[in-house]
């Protein structure tokens, strides 16, 4: 019946589907805003690199009208002016272009990462709940039978009343937190079913594929994995651009060769005629004040501040993945005692069964050990899916989610990746 169903939502439009994690970024990243406002982003200033390299071309300008009265004969000038020499002038400005670009670039991949690390968490969330519910059912189960098993020792007077009512007790409490995980369950799902702009069905353990944080413990392959980290990469841009606008700026304080020819009609004693000039000119940009200096000393302040945000980048990028790393070690410690704590609480549970049968323990012991034992597992569920956060949290950081999730790599930024 449950399959039927399953089917017959799969055909309806706008229905639940069951995705895998891959799947799910991929939706995510189709519909997210974020990215098509980087994505526009990066296309218009990849159009303001090929203005800058316009200016390669000469330039035309062009005027009319009447050159006396406002009736009289028409006169017009039409110039044509070709940059010879301009100390690096345009060049710094196609570089300024073409950094901004890059810098673009990195700033989409950085948000493309990030969109996809939100998605992850969602559905890592979506995932812990989802075993957090299926740890407390176990767990009403075997509430459930230590009931039935004291309501029969009631009817048979081996026990009074309180035996049975201790174990409704416990099974109170666990109802309610079904309930309490259910309802985190419902929040999570609705919460990436936003950014999804779909409902999910079903989903999948999504197990990273590498131990990344294991190959970043030595120091070396941390720095390498480090220098091509998008975040850096968008600093490095940074300083490239302020370097050709400190350039450009210097260059625009030194006098600059043109080569100019005009076509002209014009008034000359009285009659209209026509003329032609060609000449090589200097020009220099019009002085007001010191302000051609001063913007020359804003940009070298500007440099200045790029350099100190890319090193305050790298040193954010070292210590979010040292913590990370910490988190790994501490987290896979706290794995293994839960696991010995689980294990040793179901042969415990076993052993008091037989004691309980016996009439050496009563119904309080063994409510405490499945008590024990149930919390247990509930953090061993939170530690499992903290485990894959920490790789996935390295992993955007680095830019580097094929690596744990492979496929992935066709699908973030398509536009940076290619």
């Amino acid at each position: 019946m449950t399959s039927a169903l399953v089917v017959a939502l799969g055909l309806l439009p706008g229905s639940l589907q069951a995705m895998t994690l891959l799947e799910a970024v991929s939706q995510g990243l189709a519909v997210n805003p974020e990215i098509m406002a980087a994505e526009a982003d990066a296309r218009s200033v990849e159009t303001e690199v090929d203005i800058a390299k316009d200016s390669y071309w000469p330039s035309v300008s062009m005027s009319a009208g009447p050159e006396n009265q406002i009736f009289g004969e028409i006169g017009y000038d039409v110039t044509a002016t070709q940059v010879l020499y301009d100390w690096g002038r345009i060049a710094s400005q196609v570089s300024t272009a073409s950094a901004e670009h890059q810098q673009s670039l990195a700033t989409l991949k950085v948000t493309s990462d990030e969109v996809a690390l939100d998605i992850i968490e969602l559905y890592l969330d979506v995932i812990a709940a989802q075993q957090r519910v299926a740890v407390v059912e176990d767990y009403l189960q075997r509430l459930n039978e230590l009931a039935t098993m004291t309501r029969d020792r009631d009817m048979g007077g081996y026990s009074d009343r309180s035996e049975s009512e201790r174990a409704n007790l416990d099974l109170a409490r666990a109802r309610e937190q079904l309930s309490v995980e259910r309802g985190s369950l419902r929040e999570a799902q609705r919460q990436l079913s936003v950014l999804l702009e779909q409902e999910l069905l079903t989903t999948q353990e999504p197990v990273p594929g590498s131990d990344l944080l294991a190959t970043l413990e030595s120091p070396q392959a941390m720095s390498d994995a480090i220098a091509d980290a998008p975040a850096l990469d968008k600093t490095e841009a940074g300083i490239e651009a302020a370097q050709a606008r400190l350039d450009e700026s210097r260059a625009a304080l030194k006098p600059q060769l043109n080569l100019e020819g005009s076509l002209l009609r014009r008034e000359i004693g009285g009659r209209v005629e026509d003329d032609q000039v060609i000449a090589l000119r200097i020009s220099m940009e019009p002085i007001q004040g010191l302000s051609n200096w001063r913007r020359t000393e804003a940009a070298g302040q500007r440099m200045e501040a790029s350099r100190y945000s890319h090193r305050a980048t790298l040193m954010d990028i070292e210590r979010s993945l040292s913590g990370l790393l910490d988190q790994r070690e501490v987290t896979a410690m706290r794995q293994q005692g839960l696991r010995q704590q689980v294990l040793s609480a179901e042969n415990v549970i076993s052993t008091y069964h037989e004691q309980f049968n016996a009439g050496l323990r009563d119904i309080a012991d063994l409510l405490s050990i499945e008590r024990e034992h149930f919390e247990a597992a509930r953090q061993l569920v939170d530690l499992k899916i903290q485990q894959y956060r920490l790789q996935y949290r390295a992993a955007s950081q680095l830019g580097m989610l094929d690596a744990v999730m492979p496929g992935i790599t066709r699908m973030v930024a398509g536009g940076v990746n290619g």
